[in-house]
């Protein structure tokens, strides 16, 4: 569980919950180290670095930041890595591309603090302990982004103000994105 109270146990950090038994949920631990999560995606890994493979990993959206961890360990998780970038407004949420190299995220805040088209950040997570910022995709309208999500080779991602927008990102390694499709709400 994400977006805890900043004040509770793990500092609003993630909360990690067995419902194996949905009648009686566990409380199995959480990860304060990173701070505020606001979102996170987690993965029982099988991506390119193979110091990871296996373990479950836990990518979270932590306002400032990126945080990577190993959480294969509820009651112990370990921290693999950070990553900041550019002109952050808020690190809102993002998405493992579906081979698990790159991550896609949306910054939640930056169009207003910074100016300009929606931005979405694309990361390279080909090795986890050194994850690198990898180019900025900029939309076609000043819109708000919001959650992303990857479904093959596309990204769908909601806006506030622009609906839902699909990106193909199978050249998102030669460093490009187009975008095929949109629904304006």
């Amino acid at each position: 569980m994400v977006g805890a109270n900043r004040n509770g146990p793990f500092s609003g950090g993630a909360l990690f919950i067995n419902i194996q038994n949905p009648a009686a949920p566990i409380s199995e631990g959480g990860f304060a180290e990173g701070g505020y999560s606001h979102d996170a995606q987690v993965v029982n890994y099988s991506g390119p670095d193979v110091d990871y493979t296996g373990k479950e990993i836990l990518v979270g959206s932590n306002e400032t930041e990126i945080v990577i961890a190993d959480v294969s360990d509820k009651a112990n998780p370990i921290t693999i890595s950070t990553i900041a970038y550019s002109n952050i407004g808020y690190t809102h949420q993002g998405w493992f591309t579906e081979d698990m190299t790159y991550f896609i995220l949306g910054d939640e805040v930056d169009e207003i603090q910074v100016g300009g088209n929606t931005r979405t950040i694309i990361f390279d997570f080909t090795d986890l302990d050194n994850p690198a910022y990898h180019f900025d995709y900029f939309g076609s309208s000043a819109a708000i982004d919001h959650n992303g999500y990857v479904k093959d080779n596309v990204y769908y991602f909601a806006n506030y103000r622009a609906g839902a927008r699909m990106l193909d990102i199978s050249q998102i390694a030669g460093s490009s994105i187009t975008e095929i499709g949109y629904f304006d709400t």
